[in-house]
């Protein structure tokens, strides 16, 4: 963000966004074959709320839970079409946490286009968000497996949890570092985790791998969120195509916000506690120059990327493969990501 001015994809370095199609194009038939089975479920739905459920379902997002799921599953064996159920079913509970965000945080557009709140109120949007999570945990009780389901389960419950937990949370000046982490990993890092642990475990890896490939998961979903929360205050609405500076207008203070307060002197934090607590909230542009010149912006990318770090680091347990090398390069992706920001 030099100068200030407004973050968006552009500044993405090209050898990064190489790096990501590297790796989707890998798993290119069988992402095509999530997203068919992604559209059909709207089928498989009541009528009379089928264009409801179509419509959340319609967006068109990146797929990482979905790539991450497909690509340890080919890190450990073959894809197979519990991958591709398993990559379907994570996506859904992703779509409803979404559905459930945009209502808490009052956004009106998400990827290029209305949110269902926008276009039907909130009343009706949360019942669609439930239907969404119903409909995910139904299709995993498919699986020959029941620790697939249960697994499945936990994480959706963790991602409840972790939303349950922020809110309570909101407008809270004194909200630790590790209480900020511990949501983040439920909220964020739980799906992550649950797409790459059960991505490897569908294709009977080891526990050692499984573990490996779960903790990846892990430490990119929080890195990924990290990289979110810093892009809710520095990126270009426009550009990106979803409502951003809702964090701080909800009283979510995220990992810049959270160091701004604590690197700050004891006048400066209560100035700030008084602008953050009042009820005509900070211009955006003032405090994304604010967490830029403090350097707390500069430490929440340094710190999403010790993650990322860490996260690529589990590799060395996975056999060396193309699948294994496109879950290293999606992790050049995110420092790629992270580097443009600042």
């Amino acid at each position: 963000m030099k100068n200030f001015t407004r973050w968006s994809t552009k500044d993405i370095d090209p050898k990064s966004n190489a790096s990501f199609a590297s790796a989707i194009e890998l798993i290119g038939p069988d992402l095509y074959s999530v997203e068919e089975r992604i559209r059909e479920q709207s089928k498989s739905v009541d009528a009379g709320i089928e264009h409801y459920f179509e419509y959340a379902i319609g967006g068109s997002g990146k797929r990482l839970r979905p790539a991450l799921a497909l690509l340890s599953g080919g890190a450990t064996g073959r894809i197979v079409s519990d991958h591709v159920d398993l990559a379907v079913i994570v996506e859904l509970i992703h779509i409803a946490s979404l559905v459930h965000d945009d209502i808490m945080d009052g956004a009106d557009r998400r990827r290029d286009r209305p949110t269902l709140n926008a276009k039907w109120g909130n009343s009706l949007t949360v019942l669609v968000g439930d239907v969404l999570f119903a409909h995910a945990l139904r299709l995993s009780t498919k699986f020959s497996n029941s620790d697939v389901s249960r697994r499945i389960a936990d994480a959706a419950a963790d991602v409840c949890t972790g939303e349950i937990l922020q809110t309570q949370r909101r407008f809270d000046l004194n909200l630790p570092l590790s209480e900020y982490y511990r949501m983040v990993q439920m909220k964020t890092g739980a799906l992550f985790a649950v797409s790459c642990e059960l991505g490897a475990f569908l294709s009977g890896a080891s526990p050692a791998v499984i573990s490996a490939l779960k903790n990846y998961g892990n430490k990119v979903g929080i890195a990924y969120q990290v990289l979110d929360d810093c892009i809710d205050l520095v990126g270009d609405e426009e550009m990106i195509g979803k409502t951003l500076g809702t964090d701080i207008a909800c009283g979510k203070f995220t990992l810049p916000v959270l160091l701004l307060l604590q690197n700050a002197s004891a006048k400066e934090r209560d100035e700030l506690r008084s602008r953050f607590l009042s009820e005509e909230p900070m211009p955006a542009a003032e405090l994304a120059a604010l967490v830029t010149s403090r350097g707390s912006l500069p430490a929440s990318v340094q710190a999403a990327r010790s993650l990322v770090d860490e996260a690529e680091a589990e590799l060395i347990h996975v056999q060396d493969n193309r699948h294994a090398a496109a879950l290293r390069a999606m992790t050049e992706y995110l420092r790629g990501v992270l580097d443009s920001i600042c």
